[in-house]
């Protein structure tokens, strides 16, 4: 009788030990290799962010990701460079809206409020339009 209930003493232990490591482990992640938006976005953030981007810089997918073929895309590679400079012009915003503008959110963060987005600069284009400091006009 006292081995049966060593066992099931036992037993018991361990499975609070087992449900105890498998409820702290953190979640997987949903999207892989990001580095400046946040780790806990919903996919309909994404979505609205990378489309935000395509619209402000006039366009797609393929500019920062890698397509493999028709249907599928390594979206997590950092092989191209367009990459690397989206998420630097990111940072770039954040920390413009959070020192001029005093924003209390970031890019990637649910119902963001930001002044300053990449269509500020580049108004559907990938590579903005430097302006020139008109010239004085001379009052004659």
């Amino acid at each position: 009788m006292k081995s049966n209930r060593k066992i099931v003493v036992i037993a018991t232990l361990s499975l609070f030990v087992v449900i105890g490591i498998a409820a702290s482990r953190p979640p997987e992640e949903k999207f892989k290799n990001l580095k400046v938006l946040p780790r806990s976005i919903s996919e309909q953030t994404i979505e609205k962010v990378m489309e935000e981007f395509s619209k402000s810089l006039g366009v797609d997918c393929k500019f920062c990701h890698v397509q493999i073929d028709s249907t599928n895309w390594d979206m997590a590679s950092d092989q191209k460079p367009e990459k690397s400079v989206a998420r630097k012009m990111i940072k770039m915003s954040n920390k413009i809206n959070k020192d001029f503008f005093k924003a209390k959110t970031k890019y990637g963060e649910e119902n963001a409020v930001l002044e300053i987005r990449c269509m500020t600069c580049h108004r559907g284009e990938p590579h903005p339009e430097i302006q020139q400091v008109p010239e004085e006009k001379s009052n004659q």
